[in-house]
């Protein structure tokens, strides 16, 4: 638990409410459990009981996650060093509690609520791990796909991920130093803390990774072209991710939204994938971050579709993603 995100939360919160919050840890005895209980003395008299969860930062992927321990186990409050306002709306929607460090909380029950919103979260601890930047994902992309790049050569690494050799060092570091890897002997590391560290490239593929890769969106020209979306000629280096993608391959999901992986020219989709410009279109087109192939030329790495699937926080969208992930480390 990140005592420093709760205590934080707890000091600013204390003058806002005008009165003290006590919490005591819990032993950390399995995976996903609560971290802290949360005390909170209410006017009039009373307590506000909550299990905490505290994290750093959550996405939509981790909303269900946190329904399900509260249906499991009582009454949560997230405790996050910051929230979105779209993760904000999400938890008020599904009933989960929450507080971050700037002194923003909500909280009901039993008819009492206490909802402050309106300070701007400064971070509690500096970025600065080089494994999560926009080039080091890219690597980290590289091992969560296949482990066994983690030994070859820096040049490979580096000309497979398509990022400069000088980077291929501080990524390793970046990696270690969060506890990722597990050297065997002095020829052969592996990845350890597999689940986190996926968990930590979906969080940081939202923040630092496709921001950079969006080309825009747009939308097919008319109904009958979207309908007929899997009868499009992609051509080399196209590909379907996301929805599109997990449909084609469990032909078990409608795609409401499309993703494009392509290095194709503007005019160039438009013409041969009768597409047109679209702020608010449901077809987005990104940039590929990965190099080699796959299976199928018109299907983007499991890993990929997985990771594109998750960030929705859909949960069939969620439900399909782990299917299709668990098929892929069968293989």
């Amino acid at each position: 638990m990140d005592r420093v995100i709760l205590n934080k939360a707890l000091e600013h919160l204390a003058p806002e409410i005008g009165r003290d919050v006590v919490w005591k840890e819990y032993a950390q005895d399995g995976k996903d459990q609560q971290d802290a209980q949360i005390t909170f003395d209410i006017p009039g008299g009373g307590t506000i009981v909550r299990h905490a969860i505290v994290r750093k930062e959550i996405r939509k992927h981790h909303i269900p996650q946190l329904e399900q321990l509260q249906e499991a186990n009582g009454l949560v409050m997230l405790v996050a060093e910051r929230l979105f306002p779209d993760i904000k709306k999400r938890l008020n929607e599904v009933g989960i509690d929450w507080m971050d460090v700037a002194g923003n909380i909500r909280v009901m029950d039993k008819g009492a609520l206490i909802w402050i919103d309106r300070h701007t979260t400064t971070p509690v601890q500096p970025k600065g791990n080089r494994a999560f930047t926009k080039t080091g994902l890219k690597v980290v992309f590289l091992f969560l796909y296949d482990e066994a790049w983690l030994n070859h050569t820096y040049r490979e690494i580096a000309q497979t991920a398509d990022v400069a050799l000088g980077n291929i060092k501080f990524v390793l570091d970046g990696l270690n130093e969060r506890g990722y890897l597990l050297t065997i002997n002095e020829n052969e590391i592996q990845l350890k803390n597999h689940d986190r560290l996926l968990d930590q490239w979906l969080t940081a593929f939202a923040d630092e990774l496709k921001p950079r890769i969006l080309k825009g969106r747009y939308q097919f020209v008319n109904r009958e072209a979207e309908q007929n979306w899997k009868k499009l000629k992609l051509g080399a280096g196209t590909m379907w991710g996301g929805e599109p993608a997990a449909d084609l391959m469990t032909q078990d999901l409608k795609p409401e939204e499309f993703i494009l992986y392509t290095r194709k020219k503007r005019a160039d989709l438009m013409n041969e994938l009768k597409l047109v410009p679209d702020k608010v279109g449901n077809v987005e087109v990104r940039e590929p971050y990965w190099t080699f192939g796959t299976k199928d030329p018109a299907i983007a790495p499991m890993l990929t579709i997985y990771t594109d699937l998750m960030e929705t926080g859909d949960p069939r969208n969620m439900k399909i993603a782990k299917q299709i992930y668990a098929r892929a480390t069968e293989d």
